[in-house]
């Protein structure tokens, strides 16, 4: 049996950047207008710090990204703004559309 070994896939550097930009809007709002959920936040620090991830975090990144850009207000301070740009924002679900191949 020959196991196919892979890397795992980094952020870029834009969607680094699209996360901090969320982490930095959701610090500076109040609790009733801060975006995201706890995982939200872990995802953007990760993604923050382009740390490599599994193939099954590309997948939920995916996820999120393709239901929630409905949210994103580009330019405006939302919670659905914030959260979308926790998970990398536009930048995260390109990276993410051409590592699934979709």
């Amino acid at each position: 049996m020959h196991w196919r070994k892979y890397s795992m896939p980094r952020p870029t550097q834009a969607m680094a950047q699209a996360a901090r930009k969320g982490l930095k809007m959701r610090r500076a709002s109040p609790p009733s207008r801060q975006g995201g959920t706890r995982v939200g936040v872990a995802r953007a620090n990760q993604f923050a710090r382009r740390e490599n991830v599994s193939l099954e975090t590309v997948r939920r990144t995916y996820s999120f990204l393709s239901r929630a850009k409905t949210y994103y207000k580009p330019g405006q301070d939302t919670p659905g703004t914030q959260a979308y740009l926790l998970w990398g924002g536009p930048a995260g679900l390109r990276w993410a559309k051409r590592i699934l191949g979709k």
